[in-house]
């Protein structure tokens, strides 16, 4: 009985794959170097985005109030064109605009939420900083100014939690006039009050927030863009030259 030899068509193939992509190399190449190119072209030409981060904590607040509660009026406040107007009077040579960082957008006459990216500032929390405000600029006087106006709110909350201290410790005491017959628990709490309320009248705050931090450039990312532009132009390169021999191929075959 006769054997049938084996064929090496792929082998054969895959030898003339490479063959082909060698002797092309020096256009590949060149589709690489027009790549790399037009993506240092264009980080040279896009404006360069940094981040700054305001860290913030809660610090003194009335016994009656939780952490949650001060995070969530601070946040209220912070996206609050009424407070932010009123900031603004006081800071009349600020750049800042409060459409630039507000939640919302009016698009046609409609109210929308912007998509992520699209806030100048934004409130975030990660267990690494704790609680900050986001800035994305290359402009550095927008950082102190938002330093300012979280100074600003901050000195709101301790105005407000200050009334209200001092109202729940009227009502408490007009409940319980004779405090020698009241329980321990509701003398702490007039006590725990009456502590806050020195405390802020001597300046303490509501939360501390601390300088802006370094700015660390976000976007573009160089090394990203650039690796990108490589692979698409050595993909690109490779494309062409192996239609380009199909193409000869096929009119060889027609010869």
């Amino acid at each position: 009985m006769s054997k049938v030899s084996p064929t090496y068509d792929d082998d054969i193939d895959l030898f003339e794959f490479f063959e082909t992509l060698w002797d092309g190399k020096w256009l590949i190449t060149a589709f690489v170097a027009i790549a790399f190119l037009l993506g240092g072209s264009f980080l040279l030409l896009k404006d360069a985005v940094y981040e700054s981060k305001l860290i913030y904590s809660v610090d003194t607040l009335p016994p009656f109030y939780e952490a949650k509660k001060a995070s969530k009026d601070f946040q209220n406040k912070f996206y609050s064109v009424k407070v932010f107007n009123e900031w603004k009077q006081n800071n009349s040579n600020t750049t800042l605009v409060f459409e630039d960082f507000s939640m919302t957008k009016a698009v046609d006459g409609f109210v929308l939420s912007k998509n992520e990216g699209e806030q100048l500032a934004t409130l975030a929390s990660k267990k690494k900083d704790g609680s900050f405000v986001s800035i994305k600029s290359n402009q550095l006087n927008i950082l102190d100014d938002f330093f300012e106006y979280t100074k600003h709110i901050d000195e709101l909350l301790k105005n407000e939690y200050l009334i209200r201290a001092k109202d729940e410790l009227t009502i408490i005491e007009a409940r319980f006039k004779d405090l020698s017959t009241t329980d321990n628990n509701i003398v702490n709490t007039i006590l725990s009050i009456d502590r806050y309320i020195v405390s802020a009248k001597r300046g303490a705050s509501v939360l501390t927030i601390q300088r802006p931090t370094m700015p660390k450039k976000v976007s573009p990312q160089s090394s990203l863009i650039l690796a990108m532009s490589v692979v698409l132009g050595g993909m690109v390169g490779v494309f062409f030259i192996l239609v380009r021999n199909a193409i000869k191929k096929r009119k060889e075959n027609f010869t």
